[in-house]
């Protein structure tokens, strides 16, 4: 009698394990602040993607960009996202709309160095189902990938992440949202007094900043580019400002750039550099090495917009 229990109770167990699991997907996919549910459940039609991590995510505006250039874009950037989360994000765009003409991929040292930036794999748990994805998930994660055949293990394994994205879908699916907060895909960074202590990065790097080349961002910097140029989109790389004071600090800086320079033209690209434009001598502008200030933000846009209307428009 207490063995047919014990397997009773393993049963409805692993029953509940599966009614959540559903449910988890379901409901992840109700949210609207996700990018990867948006732009799989609405249909959206832009020119211009931007894409990338925090630093075009909080810095790129597509309402200030469009009023410039007269085209439509959309910042598709997400924190701390490496290549092969870019691609991802990329792939599920292209699956549900409209190629756009052109990509705008942010590229920088810190990109291609395993240091920065990572593969967020909480953000792609409910499309596990697409083999395109889970090929790529279990390359970059594959302890998550094996457990993630168990049923909810896939949503538990990293829940710290997960677990407010759940209940914030619950809640848009029953406000019935289409539209998420950041409709235009930019968080604008927060308004703040500069902070960045220069002193502190030279304690944390005593012998400067070295990068190092990382064959895996390279791999997906590749892919990520002949996938978007197999479906016609026109790819340009560019470096957004860093702070100048740094620079001095990036000890194979410009050994970087130039990989990154040769990457590109091997690939047919431009690569636009404004990691050393003016504004980047102002300490208002930059609340770290990287990322800029709102005041900074806004300068930045309207520089890029600038550039793309006389450089890439009238081609």
């Amino acid at each position: 009698m207490m063995v047919k229990k014990f397997f009773l109770l393993i049963i409805a167990l692993v029953f509940c394990l599966i009614l959540l699991d559903k449910a988890f997907q379901f409901f992840l996919r109700q949210n609207m602040n996700t990018k990867m549910a948006y732009i799989s459940r609405e249909e959206l039609d832009y020119d211009l993607l931007i894409h990338g991590p925090c630093e075009p995510l909080w810095m790129i505006n597509p309402t200030q960009l469009d009023s410039i250039t007269g085209i439509s874009s959309y910042n598709l950037a997400l924190s701390h996202s490496d290549f092969a989360d870019n691609f991802i994000h990329l792939y599920q765009y292209l699956k549900h709309q409209k190629a756009p003409k052109y990509l705008l991929l942010y590229i920088t040292p810190e990109s291609m160095d395993l240091r920065y930036n990572k593969f967020n794999t909480y953000r792609f748990a409910d499309f596990l189902a697409d083999s395109t994805v889970a090929s790529i998930v279990e390359e970059m994660d594959p302890l998550y990938f094996k457990w993630s055949k168990l049923p909810f293990v896939r949503y538990a394994y990293y829940s710290n992440f997960i677990n407010f994205k759940f209940v914030q879908g619950v809640k848009h699916f029953f406000q019935k949202r289409k539209t998420p907060y950041h409709e235009n895909g930019y968080e604008a960074p927060a308004i703040q007094a500069w902070h960045y202590n220069l002193s502190k990065m030279v304690e944390l790097y005593p012998k400067n900043i070295e990068f190092k080349w990382n064959s895996m961002r390279e791999k997906y910097l590749i892919k990520l580019v002949k996938y978007a140029q197999k479906k016609g989109i026109k790819v340009i790389f560019y470096e957004s400002p860093v702070f100048a004071p740094t620079i001095s600090y990036q000890k194979n800086r410009g050994e970087f750039i130039e990989h990154i320079k040769n990457t590109a033209q091997s690939l047919a690209v431009d690569f636009w550099e404004f990691g050393e434009i003016p504004m980047s001598k102002n300490e208002e502008n930059f609340f770290s090495t990287l990322n800029t200030t709102l005041k900074g933000s806004r300068i930045f846009t309207d520089t890029l917009g600038k550039h793309i209307r006389q450089n890439l428009l009238c081609e």
